[in-house]
């Protein structure tokens, strides 16, 4: 089963920790992406990080992972003024959320270069650079 990575911009959404209230209760993510959004509601596992820009340089934060089974998308309008669809967990259904609190820095270079070259939002993760992101929720 593929898994997938979400990135939170905090200049657009604030800051990853201060929706992680409402996270530990029902995991979510947002995206415009549809094809990743649907099929990662059969039950891959998505990671949301935290791109954040210091002066010229840009860091990426792993925030915090979940299984999604769910996906809507919001009648009449657009998450959060911009996104299409949400991923999250059905309810009374086990998330299995692992979040980092505060958010860590990724570090690998391997997974940096890959994910530098991913647009903005949703995108599938191939099992190398995954087994990073596993290994820091461990």
């Amino acid at each position: 089963m593929s898994s997938y990575t979400v990135r939170h911009l905090p200049e657009e959404q604030g800051a990853v920790t201060s929706i992680y209230k409402e996270v530990r209760k029902v995991p979510f993510s947002y995206t415009t992406k549809k094809n990743e959004a649907e099929q990662a509601s059969e039950g891959s596992y998505i990671y949301v990080i935290e791109r954040e820009k210091v002066g010229r340089k840009i860091f990426f934060k792993l925030a915090y992972g979940y299984r999604c089974t769910e996906c809507f998308k919001k009648a009449g309008g657009k998450w959060l003024g911009k996104f299409d669809y949400k991923n999250t967990v059905e309810y009374e259904k086990d998330g299995d959320l692992q979040l980092l609190d505060p958010p860590q820095a990724i570090t690998d270079p391997d997974f940096i270069k890959w994910y530098k070259t991913k647009n903005s939002g949703m995108c599938e993760i191939p099992a190398e650079q995954e087994s990073v992101l596993k290994a820091m929720l461990a």
